[in-house]
C-alpha cells in the first residue's frame, strides 16, 4: 500500500501510553482564560478567550507524568516544520482497528482535557436498524419524516447533507438502498466545540496521532467535506455568538459598521441578528447554510452578490486555529497569508475558524419575484424553448441592474428535477428573482423587456411580487412559518427550504462569463445546451443570473476568490438523478455521465471556472477550475502551514497529493468511505 503507516514506531507509542495509563488519571479541562483581546479585531467571544497555551500544556504534562503521553496533546512546530508523533509527515491516516489507533484510555484522557465534549456518534439513521443498540421504531419514524429537513440534519453532530459522499451506508427506512447500516464515512469521534481550547486540543490530538481530521459546521456541502472514514470531527455548529459594532476600523482601511459571527451561525440566524441591528449582511439564499463556515471560505455567492460581491469580499478579520494548534487573529496586516487564503481559498484547508468579522450595510429595501410556467402554458415546444432563450437574452441587463435570479429547468410533472430522458413535461421555475433597492414598480420596469418577449411567445405566467424595507425581513419571515403554518410567508415562496439528505443526485457546474451573453452565437449555444440536457439527456438545471463583482463596491484584490467569478454572469448547475434503491453501478454511470456532459458547458466557456462549493468532485483540471491563477500560491501556503496534510478534503487545496482508498465499488476518491493515504 502506498504511503503505508509506520507501524513499528506507532505501536511503541501506543504501548508507552498504555503503560502510563495503568494508574487512573483524573484531569480537568486543559484551558486558561486569556484576558487580552486581539488588537486588529473585535474582542474575543467568551469561548474564544478560553484557550490552550504552552503554560497549560506544562500543567497537563505534570499531571500525566509521562512524556510520551504528553506529546499526544502538544503543539506542532511552527512555520511548516511540524511532524506527527509517528515520525512520518506523509503516511496513511490510522483507522479504528489499526495497531496505532488510540486506546480507549487515551480517548478518555482526551475527553477529560476537553471538559467532556467528546462524542462517539452513531449514524443518524441507526435508530432504524435492529442490530444497532440505538434501535427505536418510534424514533426511526420521526427521523424518516424529518430526513430531508436542513435544520434537522445540521443539528446532528455527524450527519451530512449529501450522504452519497460518505458512502450511502446508513439511510432511513424507505430511502435505503441496502438493508444494513454501517458507520461508513461518518466520523468515529466528534468534538462538540464551544471554546478555542477544545478546537486546539482536537487539532493537536489528530495531528499527533495521525488521525484523519474533518470539520463540520452544518454539513451543507455538495461534496461531503465534513465526512471521513474513521475521522475525528470538530463540530463548530454550536459556536453561535454574534456581536454588532456600529463603527469598526479594520486593518484593510474599512471604516464602518461590522458584525462578528461565530462560525456556527447559520444564514437565518445571521439575518435575524442583522435585522435586529438594522443592518444588512451578506449570506446565501439557503436558510440552513453556515455563513461563517465553508460558504464564506469558498467564496460564497449570494442574492446580493450582483450588488455587493462575494461573501469572502466582506471579511475584515478572522480567528483561526492553525494546523500546529496555535490560535491566531488574521487580518490584512496580521497573519495576512492566512487571511488571504481563507477568503475564497476553500474550507478544510489551513485551519479551523472560530469566528469572522464582516462588513455590514444599511437596511436594504428589496423586491422579490416568483413565477413558473410549464409546457402546458406555452403554445408549442418551440415557444417554450424560445422563452428560455428570451431569459438568456436578458441576463446581462438583469445582472448589470444588480439583480439576482435563481431558476430551475427540467422535465417532470412534479416540476422538480427531470423524471427521465425524453420526458416532455417541461417546466421553468423562477425560484426567486431578487431586486435589491428596488420598489415593485421599479422591478416590473426592469423585467418588462423579458415579459414582452414571453407575451410575444404567448407564454402564460403570473408573477408574484413581495417587497420589504429590509431584505432580511424577507429572510427571517421564513422561520415563522415553521411554527405558524397559518401565516402567509413571503420568504418560503421566494426561497423555500432546500431538500437535503438525499443520495440520489449528482451535480456539476460552470460559471459563464459576460462574453457568452454578449455574443448571439454563444447565447444560442447556451440555450441549445440547456435544451439538450433536459430533452435528450434526462438531466436538470438549477441556475443563477449573478456576478461576483458588486455594483456598489470595488471587489478586493487581496483575497483568493476564483477570478472567474468577477466576470461571471451565470452560474449553471447541471444534475442527474437515480432511485433510492439504485445500485452503485447506476451511481457510477450517472456520475461519470454528468462530468462528461459538462464538457458542453466547458466548451462554451473554456477560460472560466466552477464554483468549488457547488462543483463536481470529478471536475477535470480541478485546480484551475476551482482556484484559477490563485492555485500556485494557495498550494505553497498549504505546504508551509500544513506540511503533514492534517486538513484534507476532496477538491480542497493540496488534495491531489492524497487519495481516499474507497471501500465502495467506486474508483478511489469518489467518496470519503475509505482510508486516506498519500499518493
Amino acid at each position: 500500500m502506498r504511503g503505508s503507516l509506520s507501524l513499528g514506531l506507532a505501536t511503541s507509542v501506543v504501548a508507552s501510553i498504555a503503560s502510563a495509563q495503568s494508574a487512573a488519571v483524573s484531569l480537568g479541562p486543559a484551558a486558561t482564560t486569556v484576558t487580552t483581546s486581539p488588537s486588529a479585531a473585535p474582542p474575543y467571544f467568551s469561548g474564544e478567550a478560553v484557550q490552550l497555551t504552552d503554560e497549560v500544556l506544562v500543567k497537563v504534562a505534570a499531571a500525566l507524568k509521562n512524556e510520551t503521553l504528553s506529546r499526544v496533546f502538544a503543539f506542532g512546530a511552527t512555520n511548516g516544520t511540524s511532524a506527527a508523533v509517528n515520525g512520518s509527515r506523509h503516511s496513511c491516516k490510522v483507522l479504528p482497528g489499526d495497531a496505532a489507533w488510540p486506546a480507549g484510555s487515551t480517548w478518555s484522557i482526551f475527553d477529560q482535557l476537553l471538559g467532556g465534549s467528546l462524542i462517539k456518534p452513531a449514524p443518524l439513521a441507526a435508530y432504524c436498524y435492529p442490530d444497532w443498540p440505538q434501535y427505536d421504531a418510534d424514533k426511526c419514524s420521526d427521523i424518516t419524516t424529518d430526513w430531508f429537513d436542513g435544520y434537522f440534519q445540521s443539528s446532528d453532530p455527524a450527519s451530512i447533507m449529501l450522504p452519497l459522499y460518505e458512502g450511502r451506508t446508513c439511510m432511513p427506512t424507505g430511502y435505503n438502498w441496502t438493508t444494513t447500516c454501517t458507520q461508513g464515512a461518518y466520523p468515529a469521534y466528534v468534538v462538540n466545540a464551544s471554546t478555542a481550547a477544545e478546537v486546539q486540543l482536537a487539532v493537536n490530538f489528530a495531528r499527533n496521532q495521525n488521525l484523519r481530521l474533518v470539520v463540520k459546521n452544518t454539513g451543507h456541502d455538495f461534496n461531503g467535506k465534513a465526512s471521513g472514514k474513521g475521522a475525528l470531527s470538530i463540530w463548530t455548529h454550536n459556536l453561535k455568538d454574534k456581536a454588532f459594532y456600529p463603527s469598526f476600523e479594520a486593518d484593510n482601511g474599512y471604516s464602518g459598521p461590522a458584525v462578528k459571527l461565530g462560525t456556527g451561525v447559520q444564514a437565518y440566524e445571521a439575518y435575524e441578528f442583522a435585522k435586529e441591528s438594522s443592518v444588512t449582511v451578506i449570506g446565501g439564499e439557503g436558510a440552513t447554510v453556515g455563513v461563517a463556515g465553508g460558504y464564506t471560505f469558498g467564496g460564497g455567492h449570494s442574492p446580493l452578490s450582483s450588488l455587493y460581491g462575494m461573501a469572502a469580499d466582506q471579511v475584515l478579520a478572522l480567528e483561526v486555529v492553525l494546523p500546529d494548534g496555535r490560535f491566531i487573529t488574521a487580518t490584512s496586516k496580521q497573519n495576512s497569508d492566512v487571511f488571504w487564503m481563507l477568503r475564497g481559498g476553500g474550507g478544510s484547508t489551513i485551519g479551523v475558524v472560530t469566528s469572522l468579522t464582516v462588513r455590514a450595510y444599511p437596511k436594504l429595501p428589496t423586491t422579490t419575484v416568483t413565477f413558473n410556467y410549464t409546457i402546458s402554458d406555452a403554445p408549442s415546444v418551440n415557444a417554450f424553448w424560445a422563452s428560455i432563450g428570451a431569459y438568456l437574452d436578458n441576463f446581462e441587463r438583469l445582472v448589470d441592474a444588480g439583480s439576482y435570479g435563481y431558476y430551475y429547468l427540467g422535465a417532470s410533472s412534479l416540476e422538480f428535477g427531470t423524471s427521465y430522458a425524453g420526458d416532455t413535461d417541461y417546466y421553468f421555475r423562477m425560484e426567486s428573482l431578487v431586486a435589491p433597492n428596488m420598489t415593485i414598480a421599479e422591478t416590473k420596469t426592469l423585467l418588462q423587456p423579458w415579459y414582452d418577449a414571453l407575451d410575444a411567445l404567448n407564454i402564460s405566467y403570473t408573477p408574484w411580487y413581495n417587497h420589504a424595507d429590509n431584505l432580511h425581513v424577507l429572510h427571517t419571515h421564513y422561520r415563522k412559518v415553521l411554527t405558524d403554518w397559518s401565516s402567509h410567508d413571503v420568504w418560503e415562496v421566494a426561497f423555500p427550504l432546500e431538500s437535503v439528505g438525499s443520495d440520489v443526485v449528482k451535480t456539476a457546474s460552470r460559471l459563464l462569463p459576460r462574453s457568452v451573453f454578449e455574443a448571439e452565437e454563444l447565447r444560442n449555444q447556451t440555450l441549445l445546451a440547456h435544451k439538450d440536457a433536459i430533452e435528450k439527456q434526462g438531466l436538470f438545471i438549477a441556475g443563477f443570473h449573478i456576478t461576483g463583482t458588486g455594483l456598489a463596491i470595488e471587489p478586493p484584490t487581496d483575497n483568493a476568490v476564483l477570478p472567474a467569478w468577477r466576470d461571471a454572469l451565470a452560474h449553471v448547475i447541471v444534475g442527474s438523478e437515480w432511485n433510492f434503491t439504485s445500485s452503485w453501478d447506476t451511481v457510477y454511470d450517472w456520475t461519470l455521465f454528468v462530468t462528461e456532459w459538462m464538457d458542453v458547458m466547458r466548451g462554451i466557456a473554456p477560460d472560466s471556472g466552477a464554483y468549488m462549493s457547488e462543483g463536481d468532485l470529478l471536475e477535470p483540471n480541478l485546480q484551475e477550475a476551482f482556484y484559477g491563477s490563485n492555485y500556485p500560491r494557495l498550494y505553497e501556503l498549504k505546504q508551509q502551514y500544513d506540511p503533514t496534510g492534517l486538513f484534507f478534503a476532496l477538491t480542497a487545496v493540496g488534495a491531489e497529493g492524497w487519495e481516499v482508498q474507497t471501500t465502495d465499488p467506486l474508483p478511489y476518491s469518489w467518496n470519503n468511505n475509505g482510508r486516506l493515504c498519500p499518493k
